[in-house]
C-alpha cells in the first residue's frame, strides 16, 4: 500500500500497481477462519419488471459501476475509466485521519448487469493484488426483484490480513473494515432516495 500524506503533496499512482497481479492466495478462494462479511439494505420500490431508467436501481448501479460505493470523506475512488469492466485495476485512496491517506488497489474479475432468476442484478466482483492490506474479494451489487420491485444493495466479501502491518493492528483494520461496509450501505442509499 501506498501512504500518502496530503501536505507534502502526495498523489495515489494508479500506474504503480496496474501491472501487479492478483495474490496468489486470493486466487486460491476463502478458507476456514477468513472473514465473511454480507452488508444489505433493501433502500428503494420501483414497479415491478426491469430496472426503471433513471430509477433507484440504475441510479445505485451507475454509482457502483464508477466506483462510488463509500462517502466521499471516507474513501475517493482512483480508476482510468467508467464504468467499470472486467481486467480494470481500481484503486482506493481512504482517507485513515486528517492529512493522511492510505492508498491500494483491486482489480475486476467479473461484472453483472441482467437477470439472475427473478432477480436484476448490476455490479461487479473484484480481487484484491498484491500490495493490498487485505487479501480477498468483493462483490457490490443493486439488485431488484422483478416481481415486487424492491430494491436492494448486497455487498459481500470474504478477506484475512494480507500484510504484517494488517496482522499487528488486526483488531483496527478489522473495525475500520466493517464501518466500511455499513458506511457503504449508507451512501448507496442515499443515492436511491434522490
Amino acid at each position: 500500500m501506498q501512504v500518502l500524506v496530503n501536505w507534502l503533496g502526495h498523489h495515489p499512482k494508479l500506474a504503480d500497481w496496474e501491472p501487479r497481479t492478483i495474490h496468489a492466495e486470493v486466487e486460491k478462494g476463502p478458507r476456514d477462519g477468513d472473514c465473511r462479511d454480507c452488508h444489505e439494505r433493501e433502500v428503494a420500490v420501483e414497479a415491478p419488471g426491469e430496472p426503471e431508467a433513471g430509477g433507484p436501481h440504475r441510479r445505485i448501479a451507475a454509482s457502483i459501476l464508477r466506483y462510488e460505493i463509500f462517502p466521499p470523506q471516507k474513501v475517493c475512488p482512483v480508476l482510468r475509466r467508467h464504468p467499470v469492466e472486467v481486467g480494470d485495476t481500481l484503486g482506493c485512496r481512504y482517507h485513515f485521519m486528517t492529512g493522511l491517506d492510505i492508498f491500494f488497489a483491486a482489480r475486476v474479475i467479473d461484472r453483472f448487469d441482467g437477470f439472475e432468476g427473478n432477480i436484476w442484478r448490476t455490479g461487479f466482483t473484484y480481487r484484491t493484488v498484491n500490495g493490498h492490506p487485505e487479501l480477498g474479494e468483493e462483490t457490490f451489487a443493486a439488485e431488484k426483484c422483478a416481481e415486487t420491485g424492491r430494491v436492494r444493495v448486497v455487498i459481500s466479501s470474504w478477506s484475512r490480513p494480507g500484510s504484517l502491518l494488517t496482522r499487528a493492528f488486526y483488531p483496527l483494520a478489522r473495525r475500520l473494515q466493517v464501518q466500511a461496509g455499513r458506511s457503504a450501505l449508507d451512501h448507496l442509499a442515499r443515492i436511491a432516495s434522490l
